[in-house]
């Protein structure tokens, strides 16, 4: 069971981009739980996908300060209109680029198992050389690849290290629309690098359910991409050339659905889409153009 804190869509669009000192009810605080099916693909080569069964769903909003799914933020500007609100808030937020790395199969080196056969051939392992007893490459695992072509080379591919992401973010909400800008950039020296985010999301509301609809766009610098992308020269090995990360776009559309059955439970729904950029999928370590992500299931708002 993987749990993980704010899986966006499961509130409506007005609540759940609260954000900036905006409460998203008469309560400052919002505890929520949704268990259910869920699942976000892994677009590193030789990796699994991260199963979603439990997704968590905590807030709260003071005068100034406020926590959003672990989001740290304090609102410097907000202004409100007949039907609309505006604020501006300095933001605290980790970088989850890192959760990738740790659903690599073995901690290995990042190679598809194809990949690993096409090197053991030309390099003219087979008929049992390297492995007593094994004359068809293709009964060889991963984890036996990797032993029989790098031997005494320490092929895994080095994990990366968490960033903690600090900058400003401004939201927009009114009746045609919600808008959300961020611009970020690495506090904890991690990468160094610095990340804009912007999306427009609409929702329709009915008495009892709605439905939102998000299209957002994020920029990652060179220094962000490389970092987590990139090949390093001291990493590169047969297979997993050196590879400098650039910067890039990545295009982002999401659903999301919910429906009240009762005044403590829902029934939620979420399918996204991301496009990586050009960047990401020209490294040697990615084999995917894009992450897929859904979540089904049953929430429960304490």
């Amino acid at each position: 069971m993987l749990i993980v804190v704010c899986m966006p869509g499961f509130g409506t669009a007005q609540e759940s981009t609260g954000g900036a000192g905006v409460a998203k009810d008469s309560r400052p605080w919002t505890l929520g739980i949704a268990l259910g099916q869920g699942r976000r693909s892994n677009p590193f080569v030789a990796s699994d996908d991260m199963d979603v069964n439990a997704v968590v769903d905590a807030t709260w909003y003071g005068e100034r300060f406020f926590f959003d799914n672990g989001d740290l933020g304090y609102t410097f500007a907000a202004t409100s209109a007949e039907r609309s609100r505006f604020s501006g808030s300095a933001l605290l937020t980790f970088d989850n680029e890192r959760n990738y790395f740790s659903y690599l199969n073995n901690g290995s080196s990042g190679l598809d198992i194809s990949s690993l056969r096409t090197i053991a051939e030309e390099k003219g392992f087979s008929g049992g050389v390297g492995i007593a007893g094994v004359d068809d490459l293709g009964t060889l695992s991963t984890a036996e690849l990797e032993e029989l072509i790098y031997q005494d080379i320490d092929s895994s591919l080095p994990e990366r290290d968490f960033a903690i992401n600090g900058g400003v973010e401004m939201l927009y909400i009114s009746p045609w629309g919600d808008l959300q800008a961020q611009l970020l950039t690495d506090v904890s020296n991690t990468h160094d690098g610095e990340s804009a985010f912007v999306s427009y999301s609409h929702p329709w509301l009915m008495p009892r359910s709605e439905v939102s609809l998000t299209l957002g766009l994020e920029w990652k610098s060179g220094d962000l991409v490389d970092y987590y992308y990139g090949v390093r020269k001291e990493e590169s090995l047969d297979g997993r050339p050196i590879y400098r990360g650039s910067s890039g776009t990545n295009g982002v559309v999401r659903l999301s659905a919910s429906h009240a059955l009762s005044e403590h439970w829902k029934l939620v729904g979420m399918v996204e889409r991301e496009y990586l950029s050009t960047a990401i999928r020209r490294s040697p370590i990615i084999n995917e153009n894009r992450i897929t992500s859904f979540f089904l299931g049953l929430y429960y708002d304490f």
